[in-house]
């Protein structure tokens, strides 16, 4: 029986080092019935255990089309990632999940899809890139726009060519180029003015740091978009995933529950600084 505070075995199968820091983990259950009866939503995430170091919250990063398997892309930012970030292939780990909402796919066929991240944030919103593409025809135009530090920390290289020859407008940016860069330079907001999607049925998906999201949000609103159009992806450091803990308690909302993803239009009703 399954029971959402016990965490169940899972061995990693594939290990993917993506930047300097930052690594992807590809990973399936041992019970093989577990893992065919698996599925999630983008932008739903799990509880992800290193035995003898602790237990971190984790967006699935990989297609929620593709269950023989799941992926977490990680950065490697304290102890417990430190500790995933050593582990190799056939190692065992634990997972609870998958928990909260996950945006509401369904909703934006036949709608231009907008994607804004930052930083780590592209891998939450990575499944669902993989959730547009998987179905092409039933969505509208598509722009991704990525913005990070330096250039050694771009990630999903290889995808981002992928969607680019799909006939996704893909753009990114750097905070600090090197001499070697040749692209956009600027924080992920100065591309919106080289998007090509339209404001008009268009929804805006967006995840990272809480500042990128802040003023990403206000810049949209000045180019037309509407709350009810864009939809975030809180970051909050979740301990239990299911609403016992209060630690993600934001006035009346616990984000693993009742988010992670949320509405403009809902953040207005919450007690952070939004706008």
């Amino acid at each position: 029986m399954i029971t959402p505070e016990k965490p169940e075995l899972a061995e990693i199968i594939s290990v993917e080092q993506e930047t300097v820091d930052t690594k992807t983990f590809a990973v399936k259950y041992l019970d093989q019935k577990r893992q065919r009866d698996f599925f999630f939503i983008p932008g739903k995430f799990m509880m992800l255990s290193v035995f003898g170091f602790g237990e971190i919250p984790l967006s699935i990063s990989s297609s929620p089309y593709k269950t023989d398997s799941m992926q977490f892309t990680v950065v490697n930012v304290g102890n417990v990632t430190n500790a995933l970030h050593s582990l190799k292939k056939g190692d065992k780990i634990g997972l609870r999940g998958p928990f909260g909402n996950g945006f509401p796919m369904q909703r934006f066929r036949k709608k231009n899809i907008l994607f804004v991240s930052g930083g780590c944030g592209f891998a939450p919103l990575r499944s669902a890139i993989y959730a547009v593409q998987a179905k092409k025809s039933m969505f509208g135009r598509v722009s991704i726009l990525f913005g990070c530090k330096h250039p050694k920390n771009l990630l999903f290289g290889k995808d981002m060519e992928q969607w680019n020859r799909e006939g996704f407008q893909v753009l990114s940016t750097v905070d600090q180029p090197d001499e070697k860069w040749q692209g956009n330079a600027g924080v992920v907001t100065g591309l919106f003015g080289k998007m090509t999607v339209p404001v008009e049925n268009t929804v805006a998906l967006l995840c990272g740091p809480p500042i990128m999201i802040h003023f990403a949000l206000i810049e949209l609103r000045k180019l037309g978009f509407k709350d009810k159009q864009m939809y975030a992806s809180l970051e909050r450091m979740m301990q239990c995933g299911v609403g016992y803990c209060s630690h993600c308690n934001i006035g009346n909302k616990y984000t693993c529950i009742d988010g992670p993803i949320f509405n403009a239009a809902d953040l207005k009703e919450l007690p952070v600084k939004e706008d």
